[in-house]
């Protein structure tokens, strides 16, 4: 019976991770820009992308390398004729 109810929990687990992976091949991705920036010390992360929903805002998020610190987001409006010129870049 041990073994039974060890099995059973054991295939939840799993089923759990494998929806996850399941789902996620589903999403669409977003093109991103991503860089880093040599500071002294730390050097954070930078990734740029424009929104799905709403595709004239574009956001910057920055990651640094200290687990204490959380990730900065900043989103701004871009003006039309800047749209037009990122959508002949594409």
């Amino acid at each position: 019976m041990k073994k039974l109810i060890f099995a059973v929990i054991l295939a939840s687990f799993s089923f759990a991770f494998n929806w996850n992976s399941i789902v996620g091949v589903f999403k669409k991705t977003v093109n991103t820009l991503s860089y880093t920036i040599e500071t002294s010390g730390i050097n954070p992360r930078v990734y740029e992308f424009d929104t799905q929903g709403y595709p004239r805002m574009h956001c910057v998020v920055v990651f640094r390398d200290d687990p204490k610190t959380s990730p900065a987001m900043q989103c701004i409006e871009t003006k039309p004729e800047y749209i037009k010129m990122n959508e002949k870049l594409k």
